[in-house]
């Protein structure tokens, strides 16, 4: 079993590799409108991974995640165009304050499970959205806030690309640590069996709001890099149907995978940009796979690949 195990490892790592060089070389030879492409998926992959924390990791369904990209956005944009910071304190703060909404938040969400804790994150993340949506002197309303200046660099696709591209991975690189380490067990204990980690003396609350802000504050950071490339927000940042989309792209992917959110979010943003181009029913589409899916792999894309590698290893 170690072998097989250790043989998956290296397999994992040595499509990493590739993957990562190939995104690496790909400014070289690719189209801008490809660039632009990469740079959303890169955004939104950080986004579903950022929920996975919350979702697959600590097995609570959010729909209101929404609300800590939208967070995120508008930090920057106040920020860059209300306080005339520059663009690069602006992308550093915006997750600081995504995540204290976050705090807030989860103080009142974590205490409960399941159906409870999703409408509760959703009510709260409707808040944020009609907060935004109305308050046209400090967020501009359904008008957002557009014109976002940025460094004269960063308006070019292949240097933004690799802004997107570094933060991406040095986010995962962080949620990873955090996943494996001590921290990260417990709160995949506490999914299996809540009530056995309380009675060890654990203080469950405690792990679960840490975990839960954490997720927010890389939630921040995915929607100040959206502010950044569109040089605009909007209220609909935070709507519930981006959290209900985003939960979607995990479970797509695989919540029980690392990279499941990863495919998820690839998935999702390739279909809705090819797809939508030939048929306004794309939804539907996307629809019937998300069924057949659920229904012939309900571990998502990831699970269903793990499992059948692990029934082709010898001794299986």
């Amino acid at each position: 079993m170690s072998q097989v195990i250790e043989k998956n490892k290296n397999r994992m790592w040595l499509w990493l590799l590739i993957t990562t060089g190939f995104f690496v070389l790909m400014p070289l030879w690719a189209p801008e409108m490809w660039l632009h492409l990469a740079i959303e998926i890169f955004i939104v992959a950080l986004f579903a991974m950022s929920l996975n924390m919350i979702l697959g990791r600590a097995g609570l369904p959010s729909f209101g995640h929404a609300c800590f990209y939208a967070v995120g956005g508008y930090a920057f944009a106040i920020l860059v165009v209300k306080l005339k910071l520059p663009a690069f304190i602006g992308l550093l703060a915006a997750p600081f304050i995504s995540g204290l909404f976050a705090v807030i938040i989860g103080y009142f969400s974590i205490r409960l499970t399941g159906i409870h804790f999703a409408i509760l994150t959703m009510g709260f993340g409707q808040i944020v959205w009609a907060i935004a949506h109305k308050w046209y002197s400090f967020t501009g309303g359904d008008d957002g806030i557009t014109g976002i200046p940025i460094p004269a660099i960063l308006k070019q696709p292949e240097v933004f690309y690799y802004l997107a591209f570094i933060m991406l991975i040095v986010s995962s690189a962080v949620i990873k640590v955090v996943q494996d380490s001590a921290f990260g067990q417990t709160i995949v204990a506490v999914r299996e069996n809540r009530e056995r980690v309380t009675f060890s003396g654990l203080k469950v609350w405690h792990h679960l709001l840490l975990n839960f802000v954490i997720a927010g504050f890389f939630a921040g950071i995915a929607g100040a890099l959206l502010a950044m490339v569109n040089r605009s927000v909007f209220a609909d940042f935070g709507y519930w149907t981006s959290s209900a989309a985003v939960v979607l792209m995990c479970i797509l992917g695989g919540v029980g995978s690392f990279v499941g959110p990863m495919v998820g979010a690839v998935i999702i943003t390739l279909l809705e940009h090819y797809i939508s181009i030939y048929t306004y029913y794309w939804q539907m589409i996307l629809g019937c796979l998300i069924i057949i899916l659920i229904m012939f792999m309900p571990g998502g894309i990831c699970g269903y690949i793990q499992e059948k590698l692990q029934k082709n290893e010898p001794g299986a």
